[in-house]
């Protein structure tokens, strides 16, 4: 029987005995009352896309990667950071000027003799650039299973075919050899690409190639990047064969499709994100994302909660222990607009105005709003924007501009909010106003 058709049957045999909703579904946060300290502490973060010179605004985010998490981790009675992982596009181009700022930082900034382990990815190899002068410029192999504080770290690079098959046989050897070592023990795997159907982008920017050998280990905590979207949306988080976060950006944001101004958001290159992730003698795992531009830890994205966003994960190897699943989409709540909201209009021409109104309210994150004009009760513009959730503090209201409108008309608004998980306010906020004669 081959390889593949191995792991097919033993996927089979997963699907056909997971409890798919487990019942002790967890939030997007978890409150860390624990008493004792860390056995291992690590720093990941994805697509840094170092460029040409060191004014770029990467370099700089890069140096305050290591210095705020150096300075977290002196503050905590178990001080050590174990281990920095770059997961992919780290530089943007392809060149070797790239890569020498990139190992500048590294130099200037991390402790020495601590371990660095490299992704390389599409970026990385562009421009004619390939795995083996990855390897040779920044003296990290592409691929390898490295134990640290008794943990494995295995990571995961493209080939230069732009391919993971090649990788899969001694990716599941690897596994296979971990599990046997301690079966509940996470092991922590480093790709660029997210997996298909796993974080908050994986749809749009994931692969497939890997599922076959990763499905079959629950113990597994995945880290990826390659989307750019922000890791405090609480799917960012998944779980359901195995663990999955996804590792955001140093350079800048993108999401998915279907808004008005396209994939990129105004603002989009005010993202500097990074994971710290905390390692327990028990083998809970804690992830903490941080914000390099606030200089602190990313807060919930609730409209209710101000506390540390903090995933918590009590028992890797353990599926029906897990508690960021698809269940999500229905525990949710049901994003409502602030008692007594009203939409203003401003700056009315002959042919335009700006609307403003104030954010919604959710449990787990306002993520986007549509806002529809009306003539006459007649539809006669549509347009449908992010609420800037992943700007920290994220605005209390929102602005939008309508133009190419008719003078001297009266035009209603109609604006619905939509959580994270696509629930939607039950009735939209309604305004009319009218546009200045010529």
């Amino acid at each position: 029987m081959s390889f593949l058709r191995v792991l097919i049957c033993a996927m089979v045999a997963i699907l056909s005995s997971m409890n798919l909703y487990p019942t002790n579904i967890a939030g997007n946060t978890a409150s860390l009352e624990r008493t004792d300290d860390p056995v291992l502490r690590f720093v990941v973060c994805s697509d840094i896309h170092m460029d040409d010179t060191a004014e770029c605004r990467q370099y700089g985010r890069l140096e305050k990667l290591f210095q705020h998490s150096y300075e977290y981790a002196e503050s905590q009675p178990y001080d050590s950071i174990d281990a920095f992982v770059f997961v992919g596009d780290i530089i943007t181009s392809g060149k070797k000027v790239q890569a020498d700022l990139i190992n500048e930082v590294v130099a200037n900034k991390m402790k020495p003799g601590t371990p660095l382990m490299c992704v390389y990815d599409n970026h990385d190899i562009g421009g004619g650039n390939t795995i083996a002068g990855c390897e040779e410029w920044f003296g990290v192999p592409a691929n390898e299973d490295r134990v640290i504080n008794d943990f494995h770290f295995i990571s995961v690079s493209y080939d230069d075919n732009h391919s993971y098959t090649t990788r899969l046989p001694s990716l599941y050897k690897q596994l296979n050899g971990a599990k046997k070592e301690d079966p509940k023990k996470p092991v922590f795997v480093f790709n660029h690409r997210h997996i298909q159907g796993t974080v908050y982008g994986s749809t749009h920017w994931g692969t497939a190639e890997l599922s076959p050998v990763l499905n079959n280990f629950p113990q597994i905590i995945d880290f990826s990047g390659h989307s750019h979207y922000p890791i405090n949306d609480p799917r960012s988080c998944s779980q359901y064969f195995f663990s999955s976060f996804g590792c955001g950006t140093l350079y800048y944001f993108e999401l998915e499709n279907g808004m008005t101004y396209g994939t990129v958001p105004p603002g989009s290159e005010e993202a500097a994100q990074f994971h710290i992730v905390e390692v327990y003698a028990d083998n809970a795992v804690a992830v903490l994302p941080y914000n390099i531009l606030t200089g602190d830890f990313f807060k919930v994205p609730s409209s209710y909660s101000d506390k540390q966003l903090i995933y918590y994960i009590a028992e890797p190897s353990n599926r029906a222990s897990f508690g960021y699943t698809n269940a999500r989409y229905k525990t949710a709540d049901t994003p409502v607009w602030p008692q007594a909201t009203q939409v203003d209009f401003n700056a009315i021409t002959s042919t335009g105005a700006t609307v403003t109104f104030p954010q919604a309210l959710d449990g787990e994150e306002i993520h986007h709003y549509s806002l529809v004009v009306k003539k006459n009760g007649i539809r006669v513009g549509a347009y449908k924007f992010w609420s800037d959730f992943y700007f920290e503090p994220m605005p209390q209201t929102m602005v939008w501009t309508l133009e190419s409108l008719k003078p001297n008309t009266e035009y209603t608004v109609e604006i619905t909010g939509f959580d994270t998980y696509l629930k939607q306010t039950k009735s939209p906020l309604t305004a009319t106003f009218r546009t200045a004669a010529e």
